[in-house]
């Protein structure tokens, strides 16, 4: 036992160093779990106290914001105390709604869902109601923005004038909310599968697609750069531009195609599509220095003669396609702008002949071209004046919808009778006497020889029209106005390239718009053609008197052309009286004997002279 208690007696020194030894390290290992401890409290406790800071900062900022929401009315009325927000009640909703723009062009920090609220304070009567109704029936919980509000009062309140129109004398003018009588549609009815039929490249509303936005984008940005001030404002000018003529270019579409998009982004498409749509037809009427763009861009750098001028030509195949249209009335908008005034101003176009560059310059460039006019005195302005609204004023009264419904009025040429469509009505109802003849025609049409060569042999002459279009074809048989025999006048028709491309499309545009069948005059013409040139020979004979114009290659490919394109519809008002005059023609009696006459003429003469020769030989 003794020895057992020995290592731990006080007089063993060794035993007692290790016994204080184990306990300091005990001794360490508690203080470090302790401190290790009290580290991990304090991070703890400084995280909870970041985490209580960022909350209360959140919440004081969202405190401000609905403070500065709250005040933002008050410190607008503060700046300008005598303006005050238009009230509505439910009359002239245009009206209202263009001061209603004023007024948050001057307050613009005033938060869009903020405004129709701001609109509803200042309603009374019918408009306060229907706020109300629509409120109650408004389903969704996201804010009401200002335009989605608009578009649905311009339902309910945009109407025509009609119930209280400006009285007798009063010189009020009235505004027409009649939407126009051919609207840019989809492709329609021309056989195959329609839906499979899309444009090359998409512009407005119908074959929308947001892949062609880049090049898009991209002349939006140039037009800005190219444009003097700051790019906020160059920007305001246009969508300002657009808005006020929207509601045409909105009517302009056929069904509910443009209601797809709201208010902004309506505006926005039209500025892109309308900048690219315009650079693009300068481009190809001989603009492109003008445009301001380097030589060896991938688009407006290219000449005619490039090779690859060809994937330009499919952007022009795009322009021309059924219901891939931008409004007329935005693309002249868009052409008031100081940049495309600059372009016009700095260039001398010449008019082109081709059928689709003819479009292009007559619609959106001669008019503005005018603007750009000498100053001439008297009779000289007068004469300027004269040439000019010859040549477009008559398609501008007609106010064409889009570029193809231009070009469609351009193949047409003006009314013979300009009186109007009912009057035009009349006189079809005035000649229902002649449809049964009408339709033995179209019996006979197959059996009938109608080729310029056999037209001919008979002695029907061809000359060129005077007039404008397929309208001005007319036949005349009167020996003082034909030179004593007949004659068929015809327009010019111009052969390149794109002149199969521009009737089909004008086919296609008369199906898709539901004509009726009387009333498709570009089908009509066509199958007039196709009947009149059949083969090289009789496109031969047409050349030679100036009818059919253009590049040789293409001429003589006409016939094939024309075959591809007709149709059996029937022939409209004026080329069936004409073909009805050319199935009676019969040559003159006094032509019969014509021959008879020249031989005994001759015989005449000869005699004479074998008569007097004697007597000088004798003398």
């Amino acid at each position: 036992m003794e020895e057992e208690r020995r290592p731990h007696e006080p007089g063993n020194l060794e035993d007692k160093v290790d016994h204080l030894k184990e306990a300091l390290d005990r001794h360490d290992r508690v203080l470090e779990t302790f401190r290790q401890s009290h580290i991990q409290s304090i991070k703890d406790l400084n995280d909870q106290v970041h985490a209580l800071s960022l909350k209360m900062e959140q919440s004081i900022q969202i405190k401000d914001n609905i403070g500065n929401s709250s005040c933002i009315l008050a410190a607008a009325a503060a700046s300008l105390p005598r303006i005050e927000f238009p009230k509505f009640h439910g009359e002239d909703f245009r009206g209202w709604l263009y001061k209603c723009d004023l007024f948050f062009q001057l307050f613009e920090n005033i938060p869009d869902d903020s405004k129709a609220k701001l609109a509803s304070i200042h309603m009374e009567g019918d408009a306060l109601c229907w706020h109300k109704e629509f409120m109650g029936s408004r389903n969704s919980a996201l804010p009401l923005n200002w335009d989605e509000y608009v578009r649905k009062m311009e339902v309910k309140f945009n109407k025509p004038m009609c119930k209280s129109g400006p009285k007798q004398g009063e010189s009020t003018p009235s505004i027409k909310m009649k939407k126009p009588r051919r609207r840019i549609c989809k492709l329609q009815g021309v056989g195959g599968d329609d839906e499979a039929k899309k444009p090359y490249f998409s512009f407005g509303p119908i074959y929308y697609k947001k892949d062609n936005v880049s090049a898009k984008e991209e002349a939006w940005q140039h037009v800005l750069k190219n444009t003097p001030g700051r790019a906020a404002a160059t920007t305001e000018i246009y969508m300002s531009a657009i808005r006020e003529i929207e509601k045409s270019a909105r009517d302009s579409y056929a069904g509910e195609e443009a209601d797809r998009f709201t208010d902004s982004q309506f505006r926005m498409m039209m500025i892109l599509d309308g900048c690219f749509f315009l650079q693009l037809a300068l481009h190809v009427l001989g603009g492109s220095q003008q445009l301001g763009y380097p030589a060896d861009h991938n688009i407006f750098g290219k000449s005619t003669s490039d090779p690859r001028y060809k994937d330009v030509k499919k952007w022009i195949e795009a322009m021309f396609f059924v219901g891939n249209q931008l409004p007329l009335v935005v693309l002249k908008q868009l052409m008031k702008q100081s940049y495309f005034q600059k372009v016009i101003n700095e260039w001398k176009p010449k008019q082109p002949s081709e059928l689709s560059r003819k479009a292009l310059y007559e619609l959106l460039l001669l008019p503005e071209k005018r603007s750009y006019s000498p100053r001439m005195w008297g009779a000289l302005e007068s004469l300027w004046e004269k040439v000019f609204d010859s040549r477009i004023h008559w398609m501008l009264q007609q106010k064409p919808s889009d570029l193809l419904h231009g070009l469609h009025l351009l193949v047409l040429g003006p009314q013979l009778d300009l009186t109007g469509e009912e009057e035009e009505e009349e006189e079809d109802q005035d000649l229902e006497s002649q449809q049964q003849l009408g339709n033995s025609l179209g019996a006979i049409d197959e059996k009938t020889s109608f080729s310029a060569t056999k037209l001919r042999q008979e002695g029907i002459h061809f000359l060129l029209s005077r007039g404008i279009g397929s309208r001005s074809i007319h036949y005349t048989n009167s020996i003082f106005f034909c030179h004593g025999y007949a004659i068929l006048h015809l327009p010019p028709i111009l052969m390149d390239g794109d002149t199969e491309l521009m009737f089909q499309g004008l086919r296609n545009y008369e199906i898709s718009q539901k004509l009726d069948i009387s009333k498709r005059e570009v089908c009509s013409y066509l199958r007039f053609m196709s009947e009149l040139i059949q083969t090289p020979d009789d496109a031969k004979i047409l050349a030679s008197k100036g009818i059919i114009q253009g590049d040789a290659k293409f001429k003589y490919k006409l016939p094939g052309i024309l075959r591809g394109l007709a149709s059996r519809d029937t022939y409209n008002q004026n080329l069936r009286v004409v073909k009805l005059k050319i199935k009676d023609y019969s040559p003159p009696i006094w032509k019969k004997y014509w021959h008879i006459i020249s031989f005994g003429f001759a015989l005449t003469i000869l005699q004479t002279v074998y008569t007097i020769l004697p007597y000088y030989k004798t003398g």
